[in-house]
């Protein structure tokens, strides 16, 4: 269901804090991101969340986090067993209602607010546009 309303962010945020910092925190301001990404979307106009999916990578482990509804409720498999002191999330954004230039001002705003003690923040586009197809077969 494309709509012309429909609007997706992919991105990587790279975070590298000043010290180690330690897994439960790492786990909260995730999912405080993730949370927070939902409802400011949902405040600037989003009439529907298609999904908000991320990815975490570190070096020893993977996280995977999602929000799929309007109650912004984070849900995430797997953890972190060390204190880290760099993380990578990679975040889409699918959703109906906001411009991708929202998307990439909401994201930003969120990371700054909810990855605290971070000593840099880089946050990376991923989309790559093609105009030449790929063929198979």
């Amino acid at each position: 269901m494309i709509t012309e309303d429909f609007a997706a962010y992919a991105a990587r945020v790279r975070v590298r804090f000043a010290a180690p910092t330690a897994p439960e925190r790492i786990q909260e301001m995730l999912e405080s991101f993730m949370s927070g990404v939902a409802m400011d979307c949902l405040e600037a106009g989003t009439r529907l969340i298609g999904h908000i999916k991320s990815v975490v990578e570190s070096d020893d482990k993977l996280i995977a986090c999602s929000v799929t509804d309007h109650d912004a409720k984070v849900r995430c498999r797997g953890h972190f067993e060390t204190p880290q002191t760099n993380v990578d999330v990679i975040i889409n954004v699918l959703q109906y209602g906001l411009a991708k230039k929202d998307l990439v001002r909401i994201v930003e705003g969120c990371s700054e607010r909810n990855f605290t003690g971070a000593s840099s923040i880089g946050i990376e586009d991923l989309e790559i546009e093609e105009k030449d197809l790929i063929r198979l077969g």
